[in-house]
């Protein structure tokens, strides 16, 4: 046999072929996997009083729900007949020193009570017109304050009734009457807050417009009456 025979029946080996592209087979044995999701939330850029004034179906903004006209003229004349009774029975109370000293700690804690809450009130109404505040905030602090503000009127008409007012005085009638006129304005601003929780979204000015009055309206009341009553106490 020759040599030359021994080279022929010798065979290499056959090479496998290499695939055309390495990431075919990166993904077939390591799946695709889906993009992350974003953790962080987009800001809206609506304004708060479209999103936190806007009030939930059903809502009344307190715990009650809106007076009619017939009620509204029932509590008016309810607050003036207490109004007027408490004038009529003032002359005829008369108080021990230490009695009078107890109603007139009684008359001014029912001041801070009513007056302070107005003025919580009020002060979430002007950060309101300055949008510092929703909307909604407004009417949960009057909501919330309703109470408050009643106990410190009615406090206030049995305390003084008790106190004896001078109502030979120009001055101390101012006072009755600015009282007088706060209580009638505090149902009258209860009313307009029923109306703003009604409106849907920002409500326009002309529904505005009337609880701006009668919150300065109460303003004066109020102050007038601190004020003479300050000074009644010290002349």
């Amino acid at each position: 046999m020759r040599a030359s025979d021994l080279h022929t029946d010798v065979r290499h080996p056959a090479r496998v072929p290499r695939p055309a592209h390495r990431g075919a087979t990166s993904d077939a044995v390591h799946p695709v996997r889906p993009a992350p999701r974003a953790t962080h939330r987009t800001r809206s850029t609506s304004p708060p009083d479209a999103v936190a004034s806007a009030p939930t179906p059903g809502w009344r903004g307190g715990h009650r729900r809106p007076a009619g006209r017939p009620a509204v003229v029932a509590s008016i004349l309810l607050v003036s007949v207490g109004w007027l009774l408490a004038i009529l029975v003032a002359p005829h109370v008369t108080l021990s020193p230490a009695g009078r000293m107890v109603a007139l700690f009684c008359h001014l804690t029912c001041l801070v009570v009513g007056f302070g809450a107005v003025l919580t009130v009020d002060w979430f109404s002007l950060r309101w017109l300055l949008r510092r505040e929703p909307l909604g905030t407004v009417l949960t602090a009057a909501r919330g304050a309703h109470l408050l503000i009643w106990l410190g009127l009615v406090g206030l008409f049995a305390s003084g009734a008790a106190l004896g007012p001078d109502t030979s005085s120009g001055l101390v009638w101012v006072k009755l009457l600015a009282v007088l006129v706060v209580g009638v304005n505090g149902l009258f601003l209860g009313r307009v807050r029923d109306r703003l929780v009604a409106v849907q979204g920002r409500p326009p000015w002309s529904a505005l417009l009337p609880g701006v009055a009668a919150a300065t309206i109460s303003q004066i009341g109020w102050w007038t009456a601190t004020l003479i009553g300050f000074w009644n106490s010290n002349s």
